[in-house]
């Protein structure tokens, strides 16, 4: 096939570089790049019909292992529904490759059918937007497509990872004749990328631990995280007088970390809460309360770890910005104290107040959560608290925005079964929330479930059209009739129009979309059936499981008020 073998050759240098799965968007146009990723046994590939959904179930699947999932879909309207995918993954750092076939560049605005303006079609929420030569029969142009799919794949997977887009202008014929094949294994144009480890001079350590021996206060504070440094993170609080705080984002699921600051920060106005010195990484926080706490009482100095080289400094006090890997600054840092303690004979120093303050407030916050939540009256807070009390150990979450990943924030102390918390607050959207949790359950091994509102569920219920479900997906919609965080917004919750245009009322359930689609459904609608039903919800099934909790919107929103407002310390 002398006319495709460039488009072929792209699946094959895909596979050299290792990617291993492919969401397929059925088209025409693509034909050729849906027949080559089809065809090379190096690869897996997924069929999803809606591209947005299709784009949002490779998220997943890339945010579960860390490696590149490629996205193919057809020219026009086509390339803009992958759009909000990509743009999640842009801002979370998920690698991810887009390739859009393409009409050819003459035939752009011409009245012409499914063309638009592909090129640079995703703006700044690519790395980069590549596009490939259109008439590929010169040596040169193969040259250059070879190029250009390893460039952008290594330019994925390189710190920080992220989405590229690969525009493909293709001409007729589309698909090979009968005779015509590849033959894989042929193309050798693989350029390895040896990757770098950046580390820090003896110099700059040394100007970064004077400050840490000098400072009073110490916090380490992580936001988003995929990485497991739970063990670095719990000898650094239990031997360095080190507080560290963490969202349910950020996986740190140990005893001794801060957990609990959403509940006790808002009651605090003591300065001896305030660090001295702040430490961050990972990526966005979902405290409200924890980032305005440490913008009003901004540290004298704090250090930021982040291979991003974009400078980016939400909490609006950043006096060191080291890129570097957090893994490799926690272990330096820590045999650097420990070395320096067993040198000097120092024993186990006292706690100070800074850190015992935090201490005793967390305390108090774990014992009022465990005695409050679990009330009479049945509302989203208890619901979500039954939920987190049975899921398996070792298993999967995938928490929706909007008010389920708040819910979770506040409760993320009864989270003690090592389960892998994610969450699209990349773009924060609601959109895409259960095609991205399919996605991840796909790679899963263990039981896999998602968390969402009755309205994220219903905007994209069409994921579970997606045939081949995995059975370890559990899915738990918390249904009260409408958007219900509006209600806990003074601005929208004084308005008139709060019910239609802001809390969108709707009366549906989804037990007709499970009926369709062969999905297990169970329903509660008071703390007896739900504690029944999570006797047998997420024990193994040959199916998915979808459980829909019925709340009253309005006593949801009057109980979570009244759990934050009578807390005290």
């Amino acid at each position: 096939m002398p006319l495709l073998e460039p488009v072929f050759r792209i699946s094959e240098i895909c596979s050299l570089k290792g990617i291993e799965d492919v969401i397929i968007c059925p088209g025409s146009r693509s034909a050729a790049i849906t027949l080559a990723f089809n065809r090379n046994p190096e690869i897996r590939t997924k069929v999803i019909a809606d591209e947005r959904s299709a784009a949002f179930y490779g998220l997943g699947m890339a945010l579960e292992t860390g490696k590149t999932v490629a996205l193919v879909c057809t020219s026009g309207s086509a390339a803009l529904n992958f759009a909000p995918a990509v743009s999640e993954a842009f801002f979370q750092e998920i690698p991810m490759l887009a390739l859009t076939a393409d009409r050819p560049p003459e035939w752009i605005h011409q009245y012409d059918g499914q063309t638009i303006f592909q090129k640079d079609i995703y703006g700044k929420h690519v790395k980069k937007a590549f596009e490939l030569p259109v008439d590929y029969t010169h040596p040169d142009a193969r040259w250059q497509i070879e190029r250009i799919i390893n460039e952008a794949i290594d330019l994925s997977q390189a710190s920080p990872k992220g989405p590229v887009h690969i525009n493909v202008p293709i001409r007729e014929p589309f698909y090979p004749e009968d005779y015509e094949e590849y033959e894989f294994g042929s193309n050798k144009k693989h350029i390895r990328r040896v990757a770098h480890q950046a580390i820090i001079n003896p110099e700059d350590w040394a100007d970064l631990l004077e400050i840490w021996r000098n400072a009073d206060g110490i916090m380490v504070a992580v936001g988003q995280n995929s990485q497991d440094l739970e063990e670095e993170l719990s000898e650094l609080s239990e031997g360095q007088n080190v507080v560290v705080v963490a969202d349910v984002i950020a996986n740190i699921q140990v005893p001794e970390v801060i957990r609990c600051h959403d509940l006790f920060l808002p009651k605090i106005s003591e300065p001896t809460f305030n660090p001295d010195l702040l430490l961050t990484f990972g990526k966005s926080f979902i405290s409200k309360s924890l980032k305005q706490f440490l913008r009003k009482h901004k540290p004298k100095y704090h250090f930021h770890i982040q291979q991003n080289p974009e400078l980016i400094d939400p909490l609006q006090s950043m006096t060191h910005k080291i890129e570097v890997d957090p893994e490799y600054f926690l272990k330096e840092l820590l045999e650097t104290l420990d070395f320096e303690r067993l040198k000097e004979g120092e024993e186990d120093t006292e706690e100070s107040d800074f850190k015992l303050n935090w201490q005793n407030a967390e305390a108090s916050a774990r014992k009022y959560i465990h005695r409050s939540v679990f009330v009479e009256d049945f509302a989203e807070i208890q619901a979500t608290a039954m939920i987190f009390d049975a899921l398996p150990e070792h298993s999967g979450l995938h928490l929706g925005n909007s008010m389920p990943v708040r819910y979770a924030n506040y409760l993320s102390v009864l989270l003690d079964k090592n389960q892998k918390v994610s969450c699209n607050r990349g773009t924060s959207g609601i959109d895409g929330i259960v095609s991205t949790a399919l996605g991840q359950a796909a790679n899963f091994e263990g039981i896999y479930t998602c968390i969402l509102g009755d309205v994220s569920f219903f905007y994209d219920s069409n994921a579970l059209y997606i045939n081949g479900l995995s059975a370890n997906f559990r899915c738990v919609v918390i249904n009260n009739g409408g958007g219900n965080i509006f209600r806990l917004i003074d601005g929208p919750s004084k308005q008139p129009e709060l019910e239609e245009f802001f809390v969108t009322n709707q009366k549906r359930n989804a037990g007709s979309i499970c009926a369709e689609t062969g999905i297990e459904y169970f329903r509660a609608s008071n703390q007896l059936e739900l504690s029944e039903i999570l006797k047998v919800f997420f024990e193994k099934s040959g199916s998915p499981k979808l459980l829909e909790i019925f709340t009253d919107g309005e006593t949801d929103a009057s109980i979570f008020k009244s759990f934050k407002s009578e807390f005290t310390l």
